[in-house]
């Protein structure tokens, strides 16, 4: 056997192994809630549980709501839990290096999620995935948590150019 044919396939290995440590550790994607349109969504969520998640739903005036998770979980087992009491609680919301917000959210102590209601807050959310900005939160109750969303794929996309067309309708 020669030196080549021994080492070849470790070598191989190795390098594969380095290629993977550099890829990210979630390969979390957007996805249509179950129930959706694929083609023209109301409804879509970052489908990793490696990572804090977010899910976007548009109403039918094209306004934005956004639900966040503070640790990281998959976000249809997470809204699957019982999650009766909630309470409302101030959030700073900072896209990359830009100017932090401060707004109301409803705290889900149970489900370690925080949901908005304002399109501005849930526009933040969605110009986070479009910058390839990291959204910081920071609460009282749980600290700073940072996350990295998806970058934008077809399901995400779907879901802006209806928001956008159910806004252009309603004249919002």
């Amino acid at each position: 056997m020669t030196f080549k044919r021994i080492f070849a396939p470790a070598t191989a290995c190795l390098v594969m192994a380095g290629l993977s440590a550099a890829l990210p550790a979630s390969a979390a994607e957007w996805a249509t809630w179950k129930g959706q349109d694929e083609a023209s969504p109301l409804a879509i969520y970052t489908d990793g549980a490696d990572e804090t998640g977010a899910f976007l739903v548009c109403d039918g005036q094209g306004q934005m709501r956004a639900l966040l998770s503070l640790e990281p979980a998959s976000l249809p087992d997470l809204l699957a839990r019982n999650s009766a009491y909630s309470r409302t609680t101030e959030v700073s919301v900072q896209v990359g290096d830009a100017a932090a917000t401060e707004a109301m959210f409803r705290y889900i102590p149970a489900i370690k999620s925080i949901e908005t209601k304002s399109h501005n807050v849930a526009a933040k959310v969605f110009n986070s995935a479009v910058l390839g900005e990291p959204l910081t939160l920071v609460t009282k109750r749980e600290g700073t948590v940072e996350s990295q969303l998806p970058a934008p794929n077809g399901t995400f996309k779907a879901f802006a150019k209806t928001c956008k067309a159910l806004r252009g309708e309603s004249g919002n």
